[in-house]
């Protein structure tokens, strides 16, 4: 696939989940300003592209009455982004469907439509990362832990079945999905084409955060 092209491989839902109750960050972090928009804004504007339809999930409509979103409450309540996942496939009017967190502002357009490129018979298509784990006694050596982005990823409606069971059996860990279904793990070396710096994962939690995307946005304006 053509790195500059993001044309559409089949009818795709995009889901935004804006579900968190932004605790870290003290207030709703999906409306904070960054550059010329909010932090959602981004995310809404990245996934126009790439997407036939656009969901948000949320149990705060009023906070985003302005944005002229379909949104959806979650359908189980306090299931967390599981949760938030489960309510995007159910309302979802294609099979394919995007999940994305509100507080993603840099994803790459090009990698989004890859992940649903190769979805085929996949119940979902997940990049992952490495992350270095500093050990904490002196004479143990450090590790490598992957982590599954699952708030990038593309799901299938097929994973409907396995995600209601998973509630019900209170099994919130969405990258439990990976014990349960048919998944594709994306690798570095992969996404890397689409997306070299992986800013595509770099999601908002806490004020330096916030000051670190700031950072990286001005470092991408033009000079």
């Amino acid at each position: 696939m053509s790195l500059n092209a993001h044309k559409k491989p089949c009818p795709i839902t995009g889901v935004i989940l804006a579900g968190g109750k932004s605790r870290r960050m003290g207030e709703n972090k999906a409306l904070l300003q960054l550059g010329e928009d909010s932090l959602i804004g981004h995310v809404i504007r990245c996934m126009r592209l790439v997407t036939d339809e656009l969901l948000l999930i949320t149990n705060s409509p009023a906070d985003y009455a302005h944005l002229d979103l379909r949104m959806y409450a979650d359908i189980v309540p306090n299931a967390g982004a599981l949760g938030g996942v489960y309510t995007g496939l159910t309302y979802a009017s294609y099979d394919a469907v995007l999940c994305v967190a509100c507080d993603s502002p840099f994803l790459d357009p090009k990698l989004l439509t890859y992940l649903v490129s190769v979805l085929g018979e996949y119940d979902a298509v997940m990049p992952y990362t490495h992350e270095e784990v500093r050990a904490r006694n002196p004479s143990d050596s450090d590790e490598t832990r992957i982590t599954l982005q699952t708030l990038c990823a593309a799901y299938s409606k097929r994973c409907l079945p396995i995600i209601e069971l998973m509630l019900q059996e209170s099994e919130l860990r969405v990258h439990a999905l990976q014990e349960r279904a048919h998944i594709k793990c994306i690798s570095p070396d992969v996404w890397e084409r689409f997306d070299p710096e992986g800013m595509s994962f770099f999601n908002i939690n806490r004020p330096e955060d916030f000051d670190r995307a700031n950072s990286y946005m001005r470092s991408q304006a033009p000079q």
